[in-house]
């Protein structure tokens, strides 16, 4: 049986302590957020998506084919719009961010298989999207056991740093021709760890980690020669983001029809889906 849409008020699984660190630090670790019934919903999705790939779906380490990523889907797979619209991700990124109602911004589907050598590279996300505003968040929802050798990693307080770096390409690290050339090169973090507060998390199905849309993060590879690590990112905004259109490739791309260059997001692709109850504390999908 499939969860039903929340029509009364509902308290939200964040606590004043996560929200206090997600602002200081620009990620928190969540334990035990997510239910049995969304992990395997999510599931579901993962599978469909696999089997039928979205225009955007694609093997990250070519010819190996064992890492997997797509994005993008949330509106042609039924598992996917569920977790959207009707789980508690809205609402929990809602209370991190300080927002009052929250849009749904993109979906992001990474699939690395036991063996899947490819690392993905140091960056932010939101100097890929068409978005501006300091209320960009990432929930990034493991289906399988992480281990501390194959989670994402974080430089704390980065998203603090006052700068948006260049997008770099993911297959080969080199900057994008047609991005913004005002934005920072981002420095060499492997090469300096000692000179930042470099974090990461183990984590077991029902974690999940969230952080600001600056955050410098990254992730290895999948060294297991057994387990998979499937994994789905939703992103999300709140109250003070607008439409920007980029000079460069944008994730998500600019809808048909959408909000106007500067404008709020509210529309049919990034739709309202959370808002803060009239107490301030519980949420309302």
């Amino acid at each position: 049986m499939r969860a039903t849409a929340v029509s009364e008020p509902c308290p939200v699984p964040v606590s004043d302590a996560d929200v206090e660190a997600f602002a200081a630090d620009g990620a928190v670790c969540l334990r035990d957020v997510i239910d049995r019934y969304w992990l395997e919903l999510l599931a579901e999705g993962v599978e469909r998506n696999l089997a039928s790939p979205g225009p955007r779906g694609a093997y990250a380490d070519g010819e190996a084919r064992r890492f997997f990523q797509d994005s993008d889907n949330w509106d042609r797979i039924p598992e996917l719009e569920e977790f959207v619209r009707r789980s508690p991700a809205a609402a929990m990124a809602g209370v991190l961010m300080g927002a009052t109602k929250v849009n749904f911004l993109h979906d992001h589907v990474l699939v690395k298989e036991p063996g899947a050598a490819k690392a993905t590279i140091w960056h932010q996300d939101q100097p890929y999207s068409p978005v501006d505003g300091s209320q960009f968040l990432a929930v990034w929802i493991p289906l399988d056991p992480v281990g501390r050798d194959a989670t994402l990693e974080f430089v704390l307080g980065s998203h603090r740093w006052g700068h948006w770096y260049r997008p770099q390409r993911f297959a080969d690290g080199a900057l994008r021709a047609d991005d913004d050339d005002r934005w920072a090169v981002l420095p060499d973090i492997d090469g300096h760890r000692g000179d930042h507060r470099v974090a990461g998390w183990a984590l077991e199905p029902g974690d999940c980690l969230a952080f600001h849309g600056l955050m410098l993060h990254s992730a290895p590879g999948n060294v297991s020669a057994v387990d998979r690590r499937r994994a789905v990112t939703t992103r999300w905004t709140g109250d003070d983001a607008r439409f920007r259109r980029r000079s460069g490739e944008m994730s998500p791309p600019p809808p048909a029809t959408g909000p106007a260059d500067g404008g709020i997001l509210d529309c049919r692709a990034f739709p309202v889906v959370a808002r803060r109850a009239e107490d301030g504390v519980r949420w309302v999908w």
